[in-house]
C-alpha cells in the first residue's frame, strides 16, 4: 500500500510540474492586463495632446509619438479580442494533462512493472542463501553481519584476507586490527597486519606497521615475510647496518632456493652500499633446499618420492626394497632431529603411502600437525598431502 500511495504522489508532482506553467496569470495579450494598458496608451494621447497644446513638444516629435502610442493602442485591443481563446486552449492542456500523465503511466506500469510481487524487506534478503559467485554479495553480508555484531572475531577473521586480495588494504588492515583487538596478538596476524599497512601507505613502513612486524618476528623467528618488511622498514628510517643483519637473518632462515632469494640478495647489496660497507662483505650462506636429505661428505641427496619409488619398480624385490627402506628411514632419521622441514614430512608422509605402509604414514601426518600447529599455513599443506594419500578427510 505504501507503494501505491509513492507511486500516486509522484504522479502528482509529475502532472503540477506541468500545468503548473499553463495556470499562471500573465501580462501577455490576451489578459485583463491588456485591457489595463489600452488605457494607459488613451491618457498618455490626451498627455501628448496638452503637452503640444502648450508648446512643450514639437510639431515634428508629437507626431511621431503619436503616432507609436496609436500602435501600441491597436496592438492591446486586439489582444483583449482572442484573449479568451487563448485562455480555454490552456485550459485544454492542464485537462488533458491531469488525465494523461496519470492514465499512461499506470498503463506502462503495468505492463512492464510487477505489481503482484510482494515486496522484500532487507532482513529477509539478507537471511537468503548467499550466491557463492557474487563475491560482492558475500561481503556485503559479511559487513552487514559485523555491523551488528562488531566482536564477532570468526567474521573479522573471514573479511580481513578477502579485502588484501582485493586490493582494499585500508580496510584489510582495519579489519586484522580489529581481529588482534579481540583475539590477542598472533604472529601470523601480526605479519599479515605489518603488511597490508605497508601496503596502505604506498610501501611506507609507519610505526605502528614496524611495531606489529617486530612483535610478529619476536614470537616467531622463521616469519620470513615480517622480517622482509622489517628490514625495508630499517631502510626507509636510515638503520642500514642494521637492515644488512635483518637480511643475514633471512638468508640463514631460507632454503638455498627460495623464490625470495635474488631478492633479498639484491636488497641487502642497497643496503650494504648505503652504510659504507663493501659489496663484498661475507654474509652467511643459506640453508640446503627444504626436504634435500644431506649425504655422505655433506652434498645434498634428494630424499625419497613417488617417482623414486616409481623408478625402483625395474629392480629386482630385494635390492629394492632395500633402496626404499634406506631412503625412507633416512629421511624419517632426520626429520627426527630436524623437525621444522614441513616439506621433509610432506615427503615422508608420501612416501609412506607408495609403499602402502597407511600406519606410518598416518604417524608421520599426525606428528607433522604437532610440529607446525601454530602455522596454519603450513598446516594447510600437509593436510593436502595427506588428503592427495587418503590419510585425511
Amino acid at each position: 500500500m505504501l507503494l501505491w500511495i509513492l507511486f500516486a504522489a509522484l504522479t502528482a508532482a509529475a502532472t503540477l510540474a506541468v500545468i503548473a506553467p499553463l495556470s499562471r496569470r500573465s501580462t501577455e495579450p490576451g489578459s485583463p492586463a491588456a485591457g489595463h494598458d489600452v488605457a494607459v496608451y488613451r491618457d498618455q494621447l490626451a498627455e501628448l495632446d496638452r503637452d503640444r497644446e502648450q508648446g512643450l513638444i514639437g510639431p515634428a516629435e508629437a507626431e511621431a509619438a503619436r503616432t507609436e502610442i496609436a500602435r501600441r493602442v491597436l496592438k492591446a485591443s486586439a489582444a483583449n479580442v482572442t484573449g479568451p481563446q487563448t485562455r480555454s486552449w490552456a485550459k485544454g492542456i492542464a485537462l488533458a494533462s491531469i488525465l494523461f500523465v496519470p492514465i499512461v503511466s499506470l498503463g506502462v506500469y503495468v505492463r512492464l512493472g510487477s505489481p503482484d510481487v510482494p515486496g522484500q524487506p532487507l532482513a529477509p534478503r539478507l537471511a537468503a542463501p548467499a550466491d557463492p559467485s557474487d563475491l560482492g554479495d558475500l561481503i556485503g553480508r559479511i559487513e552487514a553481519h559485523l555491523l551488528n555484531n562488531p566482536n564477532d572475531a570468526n567474521g573479522w577473521r573471514v573479511i580481513a584476507p578477502t579485502y588484501q586480495r582485493l586490493g582494499r588494504m585500508g580496510d584489510a588492515a582495519d579489519a586484522y586490527r580489529r581481529l588482534i583487538e579481540l583475539q590477542g596478538p598472533d604472529p601470523q596476524l601480526q605479519e599479515a597486519f605489518g603488511e597490508t599497512l605497508v601496503a596502505a601507505n604506498q610501501g611506507m613502513v609507519t610505526g605502528e606497521a614496524q611495531t606489529a612486524l617486530d612483535a610478529a618476528v619476536a614470537a616467531d623467528p622463521d616469519r620470513i615475510k615480517a622480517r622482509y618488511y622489517r628490514a625495508l622498514g630499517l631502510m626507509q628510517a636510515g638503520r642500514h647496518k642494521e637492515a644488512v643483519t635483518e637480511y643475514d637473518e633471512i638468508t640463514k632462515r631460507s632454503a638455498a632456493d627460495a623464490p625470495w632469494m635474488a631478492t633479498v640478495a639484491e636488497n641487502r647489496g642497497k643496503a650494504l652500499a648505503a652504510a659504507g660497507l663493501p659489496a663484498d662483505t661475507p654474509g652467511p650462506q643459506p640453508r640446503e633446499p627444504v626436504g634435500a636429505p644431506v649425504a655422505e661428505g655433506g652434498s645434498p641427496a634428494p630424499g625419497p618420492s613417488s617417482a623414486d619409488v616409481a623408478a625402483a619398480a625395474e629392480m629386482s624385490d630385494a635390492d629394492r626394497q632395500a633402496m626404499i627402506n634406506g631412503m625412507v628411514e633416512q629421511l624419517a632419521a632426520r626429520l627426527a632431529d630436524a623437525p621444522q622441514d614441513s616439506e621433509g614430512w610432506q615427503r615422508l608422509i608420501r612416501a609412506y603411502a607408495v609403499l602402502d605402509r597407511k600406519d606410518d604414514a598416518k604417524a608421520a601426518y599426525d606428528r607433522a600437525r604437532e610440529t607446525f600447529k601454530d602455522k596454519p599455513e603450513v598446516l594447510a599443506a600437509i593436510d593436502g598431502v595427506a588428503r592427495d594419500v587418503g590419510i585425511a578427510n
